[in-house]
C-alpha cells in the first residue's frame, strides 16, 4: 500500500508539472520588401504581386495565432523578425499580443535554432516554432503540436514541398539545426531521421501547402479569405486631425487591394474625387451620416465594406477578423465589442451594457464598427435614416435575413460626448432616443433633439 501511494504521489507531481510547463509559440517572418521575400515565386508572377502574396499569408497567419491566443491565454507569444532594422515599421504594420524578437544572424538553421535556445532559456518547456507563408495552417495545427509535447519530445508538420511549417520541442536538441541547406526537398526526411537516430520520440502532423511557386498558387487561390477585398467607409464633418490619425492607423495594416473612402458632409457628389495616397481617396456627399454612409458604398470598389467612425481606432488584425467573420454561414452583419480610449467606472460600465446589450439583444451601435458583405448592404436597402438612428435602422434590417456575428476584440471609441455631457445624462439620452425612434419618430426630429 505505501509502494501504491509514493507510485501515486510521483504520478500526480509530474501531471502537475505537465499542466504548469510554460508554453511559446515562435513565429518566424521576414519584413514584406518587393524582391527580398518569395524570391522563388517572383520569378514567374513578378516581386510586386509575389509580396502582395506574401503579405497577405503573414496577415492571415497571425490573425489565426492571434486567434489562438485569445482562446489559450497562457501561451506566450515571440515574433521573430528580419532583418533587424525593420523593427519599427514591423511594429506599426503587424500590430498585436506578440513579442517583437529579432532572428540572430546565421542561416535559417542556426536561426531556428537560436529562437528554441532564447525562450527555453527564459523556462520555457514546450515551444512551436510555424513561418508565415503556409496558406491552411489552421488553430487546431497548434493544438496538436502541443498536446503532442506532452508525450513526445519532438513535433513536426510537413509541408508538400517536402520541408516542414512547423516544429515543436520540450528541449534544445541542437543538432537537427546544423545542416546548412534548408531550401531542399529532403528538409523533412532529414530533419525527421536526425530526431530518429538521436532517439527522440516525435510525432508527425498532417501536410499543410506553402507558397513558393507558380503552381502552388492553387492552395491560396482557392482560399476566399485571400480574394475578398475591404472597403473601409469613414463619415465626417469636421476633425482632421483625429481623421489623419485614424488613415494612418489603418493604412498602416490594410492588406494588399484594400482601401480607405473617406465621406465629407456638407458637400455634393459632383465636387468630384481626391486621391488623398494610393489606398485613401477622398469623396462628398450631402450633410447626414447615413447619406454620407450610403455614398460611400456607392463608389467602394470592393465586396466587404466596413463603416467605421471618424473617433474610433481598430482592433489590431481588424483586416483578417472581417474576412474571416464575412465568410460564416449565415452571418449578415458582424461588429466588433466597444471599449472607450479612456477607462473609468463609469465609463466601464456603459460599455459592459453596450456589449451586453449587443451579445443578448443583437443591438450594437455604429461606433463598434459595422461591416457585412455588398450583397447585404444591397438587400437592406442601406441607411434608410440620413441623419440619426441610421445605425440602429440598419441594424433591424439587416437582422430579417440572418445572424449578427460579434467579433471578440475591442474598438476603442472615443468618449468626449460622455465627458462633456456627463455619463448618466448622455447615457439617458441615448436610450430615450430608441425609444422614440420605436415610437416612430422621425430622425430629423431626433437629430435636432440630439444636438441641440
Amino acid at each position: 500500500m505505501r509502494i501504491y501511494e509514493i507510485v501515486q504521489k510521483e504520478l500526480q507531481r509530474d501531471g502537475k508539472k505537465v499542466r504548469m510547463r510554460k508554453k511559446a509559440i515562435l513565429i518566424f517572418m521576414k519584413y514584406p520588401e518587393a524582391g527580398r521575400v518569395k524570391t522563388r515565386l517572383s520569378k514567374s508572377i513578378g516581386r510586386e504581386q509575389a509580396c502582395n502574396i506574401y503579405q497577405k499569408l503573414v496577415r492571415r497567419t497571425l490573425g489565426m495565432v492571434s486567434d489562438f491566443k485569445h482562446a489559450h491565454t497562457e501561451i506566450d507569444l515571440f515574433l521573430f523578425y528580419y532583418p533587424p532594422e525593420s523593427e519599427t515599421q514591423l511594429r506599426k504594420a503587424y500590430p498585436g499580443p506578440w513579442k517583437f524578437t529579432p532572428q540572430m544572424s546565421g542561416h535559417l538553421g542556426e536561426k531556428m535554432g537560436n529562437a528554441f535556445n532564447h525562450v527555453f532559456t527564459k523556462g520555457y518547456g514546450h515551444a512551436v516554432l510555424i513561418g508565415t507563408d503556409i496558406a491552411d495552417i489552421m488553430t487546431s495545427d497548434i493544438v496538436d503540436a502541443f498536446q503532442a509535447l506532452n508525450e513526445n519530445q519532438a513535433v513536426l508538420g510537413p509541408a508538400q514541398d517536402g520541408g516542414f511549417y512547423l516544429i515543436g520541442l520540450s528541449s534544445t536538441i541542437n543538432e537537427i539545426f546544423n545542416f546548412p541547406n534548408w531550401s531542399t526537398p529532403s528538409v523533412f526526411e532529414r530533419t525527421l531521421n536526425c530526431f530518429h537516430a538521436s532517439a527522440h520520440k516525435v510525432k508527425t502532423l498532417y501536410k499543410r501547402h506553402d507558397i513558393d511557386e507558380k503552381k502552388d498558387l492553387i492552395y491560396f487561390n482557392s482560399n476566399p479569405l485571400f480574394q475578398d477585398q475591404i472597403s473601409i467607409i469613414i463619415p465626417y464633418l469636421s476633425g482632421t486631425k483625429k481623421l489623419a490619425s485614424l488613415v494612418d492607423c489603418l493604412e498602416a495594416q490594410l492588406w494588399p487591394g484594400d482601401e480607405i473612402v473617406l465621406v465629407k458632409g456638407n458637400g455634393s457628389p459632383e465636387w468630384g474625387t481626391k486621391n488623398i495616397s494610393p489606398h485613401t481617396r477622398l469623396i462628398f456627399a450631402p450633410k447626414g451620416r447615413g447619406n454620407q454612409l450610403n455614398h460611400g458604398a456607392r463608389v467602394a470598389q470592393h465586396n466587404i465594406l466596413w463603416f467605421l467612425h471618424i473617433d474610433t481606432v481598430p482592433p489590431p488584425n481588424f483586416g483578417y477578423h472581417i474576412r474571416k467573420l464575412t465568410l460564416i454561414r449565415d452571418m449578415v452583419l458582424g461588429c466588433f465589442e466597444l471599449r472607450f480610449n479612456t477607462s473609468s467606472i463609469p465609463l466601464n460600465l456603459i460599455s459592459k451594457w453596450t456589449n451586453l446589450r449587443t451579445k443578448y439583444f443583437q443591438l450594437p451601435y455604429g461606433d463598434q464598427g459595422f461591416f457585412c458583405t455588398r450583397g447585404i448592404f444591397d438587400k437592406a436597402g442601406g441607411f434608410k435614416k440620413q441623419f440619426l438612428m441610421e445605425d440602429v435602422d440598419f441594424v433591424r434590417n439587416c437582422k430579417k435575413m440572418g445572424k449578427l456575428l460579434i467579433v471578440p476584440q475591442p474598438i476603442h471609441s472615443s468618449p468626449q460626448r460622455y465627458l462633456r455631457k456627463g455619463v448618466l445624462r448622455a447615457s439617458l439620452q441615448n436610450h430615450f432616443l430608441i425609444l422614440l425612434y420605436f415610437l416612430g419618430v422621425s430622425d430629423k426630429r431626433l437629430y435636432k433633439f440630439y444636438y441641440k
